[in-house]
């Protein structure tokens, strides 16, 4: 209740009467700077720096004005994305977004914002000005001068100050409505210019998507030439020596009974050795106690083998789909992997938990930090794994020291 008649409409009010202020600073600014950097274009180009100067500030006033919309409104306007190419550096964004729409959308609102804030600032104000003046009217009716309370009325004094508390009533709930109406058209506004587009936002999803896809198969074909050398280099190499132990054991079993039995032996341990190599392939494909098991059974086999002492927390009350749980558990493999190899921690921490439809992976060390998403990385494969199902991927490593690795991945079931 104090949140809907109170605090919500003071924050649509501040909302409204800060765009004034904001708007002249924003049209004063991108105002000036566009002529002087127009103007000094002559003089041995002068003005190149001051435009490109505008195109920063402009960029940077668009920022403002999405983070003063989320705080004042609550309302999340999600930036316009620049399409850069890979490789491209400081100059060539700055092309792009020359080049862009989004930069000329981002300018006509730095300069619609003064027009659209006197307007909504003047209306609010003249409206929450005659309300309450009315609303106070009876306490300083008495100090008025002149025989009428209410110029236009010609009626008693007492039946003019009921009016009066009364008009001031229906305008108080006239300006509330108003002022809300004023600050959802500044956020049509600025939705419509400083917001991509449903088209735009479709656009880049599917090229987002696309990117992922094809990234995903090239890391499908590494995974096959990983398999198909193991397969190779450990498998093969073992039943080659068994073959080899058993066909020496065979012509040695008359002659030699002793060499044959060892021969024997040795083939029985190669067989072994087999059994191992292959199990260590099978579970890199697909470990079948993560779809016998699930998450928690899967996870605690990965931390049983990781040389880094690893604590597992799975919270899941209902499991979710088995796509789901294959990149949920490739996420931690891939992540204890690299504690292993390059963080020289000496603990980790793994909590998965299902929060709505949506499961939540972070593992944590306490190691050297300082980890990127290098191109062809590990890391690199897991974004695209993770983005290949709709998820999100962040990392968290500090130069000082410590690394989180952060997945949400949806699920449906």
């Amino acid at each position: 209740m104090l949140q809907t008649w109170v605090v919500r409409p003071l924050l649509e009010l501040a909302y409204v009467l800060l765009g004034l202020w904001v708007g002249i600073l924003t049209f004063t600014v991108v105002v000036t700077m566009l002529a002087l950097g127009v103007g000094l274009l002559p003089v041995f180009l002068l003005g190149v720096p001051v435009l490109v100067a505008t195109v920063y500030v402009v960029h940077g006033f668009a920022v403002m004005e999405r983070g003063r919309a989320e705080t004042f409104l609550d309302v999340h306007l999600p930036p316009r994305p620049l399409r850069t190419k890979p490789g491209s550096g400081w100059f060539g964004r700055l092309l792009l977004r020359l080049r862009s729409p989004e930069l000329w959308k981002e300018t006509a609102y730095s300069l619609l914002l003064l027009p659209i804030g006197v307007l909504g600032s003047s209306l609010s104000l003249a409206l929450y000005s005659a309300a309450f003046a009315g609303l106070l009217l009876p306490l300083y009716a008495s100090h008025l001068t002149g025989g009428e309370v209410i110029t236009w009325l010609h009626w008693n004094d007492t039946l003019e100050v009921v009016t009066g508390f009364l008009l001031g009533a229906v305008l108080l709930v006239l300006a509330r409505v108003v002022t809300s109406g004023l600050a959802a058209g500044q956020v049509a506004v600025a939705r419509a210019l400083l917001s991509p587009t449903e088209s735009d936002a479709l656009r880049a999803q599917v090229t987002q998507l696309t990117e992922t896809r094809a990234r995903v198969v090239d890391a499908a074909d590494a995974e096959r030439r990983r398999i198909e050398r193991d397969l190779h280099d450990g498998t093969q190499q073992h039943l080659v020596a068994i073959a080899m132990n058993l066909g020496r054991a065979k012509a040695k079993l008359d002659s030699d009974p002793e060499g044959a039995k060892e021969l024997v032996t040795q083939a029985h341990q190669d067989a072994k050795d087999s059994i191992t190599a292959l199990r260590n392939v099978v579970r890199g494909v697909h470990p079948a106690v993560l779809t016998d098991r699930g998450l928690d059974a899967a996870l605690s086999a990965l931390a049983a083998r990781s040389p880094v002492p690893v604590r597992i927390d799975v919270d899941v009350a209902q499991r979710p789909s088995a796509t789901v749980e294959a990149v949920a558990y490739f996420v931690v493999s891939e992540a204890l992997t690299n504690v292993a190899k390059h963080s020289q921690a000496t603990r980790a921490t793994v909590h998965v938990e299902r929060v709505g439809d949506r499961l939540r992976v972070a593992v944590s060390d306490n190691g050297v930090g300082g980890a990127t998403a290098q191109p062809d990385s590990g890391l690199t494969g897991l974004r695209d794994r993770v983005r290949a199902v709709d998820g999100t991927f962040h990392l968290q490593s500090s130069p000082e020291g410590g690394t989180t690795v952060s997945v949400e991945v949806p699920c449906a079931s």
